[in-house]
């Protein structure tokens, strides 16, 4: 990769364009949870029809963790792969020590395991099967 314009291309396909989808996905699966909510927990009828237009919506609890799930995984996934894919592209136009490209990948390689690891602290389901799986193997 001598060329400039494929490193930026890698840039583009690496960082923004998975970037970009994984933006619209967690907007639809928002708003999915948001009309779930919604459906399940209706809000109560007032009498008053003029005191309904002042109340902002009540966002819940669930919600916000799903938010701040998918903003976690958004800074995570950024601060792992931009660096990576930029320096790739800076070393084009100067000279870097390879000390920022070696860290950048273990940034990377930190930014998986911090995600597999939010992902075994909040899927309940996979940590209960885990335990499980664990105790079996100890009790043998």
């Amino acid at each position: 990769m001598n060329e400039l314009w494929l490193r930026i291309y890698l840039l583009i396909m690496a960082v923004l364009v998975p970037l970009l989808i994984n933006t619209i996905f967690n907007v639809l699966i928002f708003k999915y949870v948001r009309a779930s909510t919604r459906r399940i927990r209706p809000q109560p009828i007032s009498i008053n029809a003029n005191s309904n237009n002042n109340r902002q919506p009540i966002i819940s609890r669930r919600e916000i963790s799903l938010l701040k799930q998918m903003i976690f995984m958004f800074c995570v996934f950024i601060g792992g792969w931009a660096p990576a894919c930029s320096i790739i592209i800076i070393e084009e136009l100067i000279t870097l020590n390879p000390l920022f490209f070696q860290c950048s990948l273990k940034v990377f390689e930190l930014v998986m395991l911090a995600i597999t690891i939010r992902f075994f602290i909040c899927d309940h389901d996979m940590k209960e099967y885990l335990i499980n799986k664990i105790r079996q193997h100890v009790q043998r």
